[in-house]
């Protein structure tokens, strides 16, 4: 149970913290391939953020 409270307060803190540009490195340091097994669109939400903004985030790589 513990663990399951940290890493819901972990992803409010990083919602809260780390910029829309750190959230996405953040979980492709963490997913590496999950841009190829998860469309863009579930991405962008779960990173709070439009689809066009994960669109910019990724052209700037």
């Amino acid at each position: 149970e513990n663990f399951y409270v940290h890493q819901i307060e972990d992803r409010i803190s990083d919602l809260q913290f780390l910029s829309a540009t750190q959230r996405y490195e953040k979980l492709l340091a963490q997913y590496p391939s999950i841009s190829q097994r998860i469309s863009l669109g579930h991405i962008a939400s779960y990173l709070n953020i439009t689809q066009e903004t994960l669109s910019r985030i990724r052209g700037g790589k």
